[in-house]
């Protein structure tokens, strides 16, 4: 899933989990290849290599045991693909990498979780983002939010993400 914004993109490595079993999903193997999908994807799509930031699991990228996911995974990961002349860089804190002096520098920002990159995602553009599955034979997009069956037939949803779907479709 990479969240597509004409300013910034996001993309979670894992999607829906609980918090708890996030770690269990993160591997090496995973980055690269998520990070792979997005970098052909901007590359064929945009006509450009995305300069890439890519989070941390743990607050302040930090833990207080041994063998963290930044130390035995993140790391190692985010090198492997520097060697590779991706332009990636990190592990960044999640707390402070969306602050306007990192926006400014980066095309995308890849996260461990969901809510690490779509909450501060939502909370910058709000509907202003489309929803692209990467992997896939074709290109799917569609509207950045889920059903609100509360709203269904009241004429109270917001259009923004749609035409911006659209938009992307027409080019």
């Amino acid at each position: 899933m990479l969240i597509f914004n004409k300013k910034l993109s996001v993309s979670p490595i894992t999607t829906h989990l609980a918090l708890k079993d996030v770690h269990k999903h993160i591997s090496k193997q995973r980055i690269y290849t998520h990070i792979k999908l997005i970098n052909e994807f901007y590359i064929k799509n945009l006509k450009k290599k995305p300069r890439i930031a890519i989070t941390g699991l743990n607050p302040h990228c930090e833990s207080n045991f041994k063998d963290c996911e930044e130390d035995s995974t993140i790391i190692p990961a985010i090198k492997n693909l520097q060697s590779k002349n991706f332009r990636v860089e990190g592990p960044f804190p999640a707390d402070t990498i969306f602050m306007k002096m990192h926006l400014k520098k980066f095309d995308v920002i890849i996260g461990m979780y969901h809510d690490q990159v779509l909450t501060p995602m939502k909370a910058l553009f709000a509907f202003d983002a489309i929803n692209i599955t990467l992997g896939l034979p074709f290109i799917r997009i569609s509207p950045d939010h889920g059903p609100n069956s509360s709203m269904l037939g009241k004429n109270l949803s917001n259009p923004k993400s749609l035409v911006e779907a659209l938009k992307f479709l027409d080019k």
